[in-house]
């Protein structure tokens, strides 16, 4: 019988025989295939040197690794060479880029050439040879900038910071006002001064430049806005902006819709030195040395990067805005003081009305009611007013928080201010304020209405005699509803069309600069008396008259609940947002 035969797979057959340690260089073809097919089917030994002489990548030579790398940073050197003096001779031609794809002959300020027509911000180079940016205003411009100038440098100004930026190592961040501070200052700005010297351009008025301020902010009242409270608010915050930061403080009232401002305050205190030239008065940056704001330049100059800076983001209500509000009061204490004439009678009257009070016993609370077109916050009434019922009670509950007797006396009326005449007879109002009576804050000027004006001055068509001719006679215009602002543009034949490119008032007549004068002192007889001779307001807060009433009235008082906002549940802020 015989012994069984172990039988193999064929397939690994030439494995069993051959030797992986065999130096025979006559390999059969079956081996070497069988050899392959293994190395596709199944796993290699672990450490076999046949495998891994077959699989290993030859190493790159040292000559030729060393070869490469010099031939590569030849071609970075050469390119940077070429990259260095291109750009050096492009700044001796005065040729800069203004976009990737485009060239633009640089500052206006070189040699011959022929300066801007307009204002605007443009590149120059500083005493390195360093592009920087500027404002161009040419000397014979008339001063201050319009509205539609001023806004224009400033967008122009962010486009050449950020192309400036993106190539210096200076300021590697593309909008350094999302990560820099409200003080960061701009290291590619040039200030005016320093490039006309550069640039050896001709001083004008060189004796008038003789002890200039070493550093300003001007303040404009423009044409941009009809709001007398908008222009107090910015007015006080400009003021206690400059006296924080040191610098000299002037108003520039060429352009303001009222008339002059000293028709209606005091002149500002002297200062030791000199107005710069209007040529160097920027409205971007902040940290040029003589600055101009005005309502156009209110993004850039109170935006944004002022809210990070004053703000106190991390608290909430009226704690937030507890620095702006100091601002705001170190203008209204240092400039709020009226002509000797309107002065006087304010503080008889508010004198009258204190001693009032003091006989009955009781406080007095002064309520403020702006209608005209000015809307509420609050969306429910977004396109209408607010109900006269919610004045009226918070007038109450707020006199019964400020006396301290639980049932008021309701001999002492509360005082009311308008900008609509008519709101005084209303029968809504009496019933509102109920068991009080309602009195107006002040009779010695105030805005009337048509049904007033007829009484006092009736027109009629003048017939003339044996003649079929009649000459029409305008009818009387008030201000039933309120103010307006396209009926204030109205007043000598004016409108917000050309009232927005006015040069100066020499555009109206004297008699219509004398009636929007008298609109303005009608508003600030009321502010005044309403503001110190009240112990508590209610008002709504999205009229600015409202945030200039808390203002007057004083930081504790306003904590204490003292004023009253009935619009939208919102905490004092200076500009009436949250």
């Amino acid at each position: 019988m015989r012994a069984p035969v172990n039988m193999r797979d064929r397939r690994y057959t030439n494995l069993s025989t051959s030797s992986t340690f065999s130096t025979d260089s006559d390999v059969s073809g079956g081996s070497r295939a069988s050899l392959n097919e293994k190395r596709v089917f199944s796993p290699s030994p672990t450490g076999s040197p046949l495998l891994d002489s077959e699989t290993k990548e030859h190493p790159i030579r040292p000559a030729r690794r060393t070869s490469t790398l010099l031939l590569f940073l030849t071609i970075i050197a050469v390119l940077a060479l070429k990259f260095v003096l291109v750009s050096y001779l492009l700044r001796l031609l005065g040729i800069s880029f203004s976009t990737p794809h485009s060239w633009s002959l640089g500052t206006p300020f070189a040699g011959d050439r022929d300066l801007l027509d307009q204002p605007s911000a443009v590149k120059v180079l500083d005493g390195l040879g360093q592009p920087k940016w500027t404002v161009h205003i040419p000397h014979d411009y008339s001063f201050p900038l319009q509205s539609q100038h001023a806004q224009q440098i400033c967008r122009q100004s962010e486009t050449l910071r950020d192309e400036l930026s993106m190539r210096s190592r200076m300021m590697p961040v593309k909008d350094w006002r999302r990560k820099g501070g409200y003080y960061v200052s701009d290291a590619t700005y040039l200030d005016v001064d320093a490039a006309e010297e550069l640039s050896g351009q001709p001083r004008f008025n060189s004796e008038s430049d003789e002890n200039v301020c070493e550093s300003s902010l001007t303040f404009a009242l423009d044409t941009q806005d009809t709001s007398f409270g908008k222009s107090l608010l910015m007015l006080w915050l400009s003021y206690g902006l400059a006296k924080k930061e040191g610098r000299a403080f002037f108003i520039d009232d060429t352009r303001w819709l009222y008339g002059r401002y000293t028709s209606f305050f005091l002149p500002l205190p002297s200062t030791n030195c000199t107005p710069p030239p209007p040529r160097q008065i920027v409205p971007c940056p902040h940290n040029a040395k003589h600055l101009l704001v005005s309502s156009a330049t209110i993004p850039w100059t109170f935006g944004a990067v002022f809210e990070r800076e004053y703000l106190q983001s991390w608290k909430s209500g009226l704690e937030k805005s507890r620095q702006v509000y100091g601002l705001l009061r170190t203008g209204y204490e240092d400039l709020f003081h009226l002509t000797d004439e309107h002065a006087t009678f304010a503080a008889l009257r508010t004198a009258a009305l204190k001693g009032d009070a003091e006989k009955q016993d009781a406080s007095t609370i002064g309520v403020h009611l702006r209608r005209g077109d000015l809307h509420p916050f609050e969306y429910q009434f977004s396109q209408d007013y607010l109900p006269l019922e919610r004045y009226g009670a918070a007038a109450r509950k707020l006199r019964a928080h400020c006396d301290s007797a639980q049932d008021a006396s309701p001999a002492l009326p509360f005082l009311l201010a308008s900008d609509d005449p008519d709101i005084f007879e209303s029968a809504e109002l009496q019933q509102s304020a109920h068991p009080f009576a309602v009195q107006k804050t002040q009779e010695r000027i105030q805005l009337a209405s048509k049904a007033t004006l007829d009484l006092s001055a009736p027109t009629e068509d003048i017939i003339q005699p044996n003649s079929g001719y009649t000459k029409h006679v305008d009818e009387n215009s008030g201000w039933e509803g309120g103010f307006y602002s396209a009926l204030f543009y109205s007043i000598g034949g004016g409108n917000r069309a050309s009232s927005s490119s006015v040069a100066d008032d020499t555009l109206f007549s004297a008699p219509a600069m004398q009636m929007r004068e008298l609109v303005g002192r009608a508003y600030l007889l009321d502010l005044a008396v309403l503001g110190t001779a009240s112990d508590g307001i209610v008002c709504a807060s999205s009229s600015a008259t409202c945030r200039v009433l808390g203002v007057m009235m004083g930081w504790d008082a306003v904590a204490q609940g003292r004023w009253v906002n009935v619009d939208d549940n919102r905490a004092w802020s200076w500009d009436g947002r949250r």
